[in-house]
């Protein structure tokens, strides 16, 4: 069966391929161009936005190396103990663990130095650590363990156990907390000769 179209209907028929043809042809042009345009709009203001942030980070440079010059100008050995050698270190670390604690209403029992420990470079800092034996109250200890955090030359605790005296003289008193018995290892850094902070 064919179809016979009159002559107004074939000219419809031959214009609308005619549209369809050309209107294909341009989306087929126009449609990838328009993605890449929009795929390069996207990557410029991305790299314009990069671009901006890293002219601003540039900016702060001056400001950067200036507090860079500053922290380097503030002496960092303050942080450390002043001993040579690591007997010289212990017994300094052991004078500050002894003035903090008897400060603080604690008292020593016995105290020992330990081995000390090397740092990972030839020249760097060296760990010296002390274990200490007192005996104290509850509020005493807590000031005890604030005032070894809070020291400059920065000390370390490590290792604390706390133990209640037991037995009949130790029987809470009114007005009076119960005696502890705390062990605790404190340690601090030294720096070789020539060491840099």
């Amino acid at each position: 069966m064919t179809l016979r179209l009159s002559a107004m209907q074939s000219r419809v028929l031959a214009l609308s391929l005619l549209v369809l043809v050309i209107a294909a042809a341009v989306a087929a042009v126009a449609l990838p161009t328009w993605l890449v345009h929009k795929h390069y709009d996207t990557y410029l203001e991305d790299y314009t936005d990069r671009l901006q942030r890293y002219r601003r980070v540039a900016a702060l440079r001056p400001a950067i190396e200036e507090a860079l010059k500053a922290v380097e100008a503030r002496e960092g050995r303050q942080n450390y103990l002043k001993g040579a050698s690591a007997a010289s270190a212990a017994a300094e670390l052991r004078g500050l663990a002894t003035k903090i604690i008897e400060t603080n209403g604690g008292r020593i029992a016995s105290s020992q130095a330990l081995p000390a420990k090397a740092g990972g470079k030839a020249a760097g800092p060296g760990k010296v650590a002390i274990s200490i034996l007192m005996n104290t109250t509850i509020d005493s200890l807590l000031r005890i363990l604030y005032a070894l955090e809070t020291n400059q030359p920065y000390l370390f605790l490590d290792q604390l156990t706390v133990r209640v005296g037991q037995g009949r003289l130790n029987q809470s008193i009114p007005g009076i907390g119960p005696e502890y018995q705390v062990q605790l290892t404190v340690s601090g850094f030294t720096l070789a000769e020539g060491g840099k902070p």
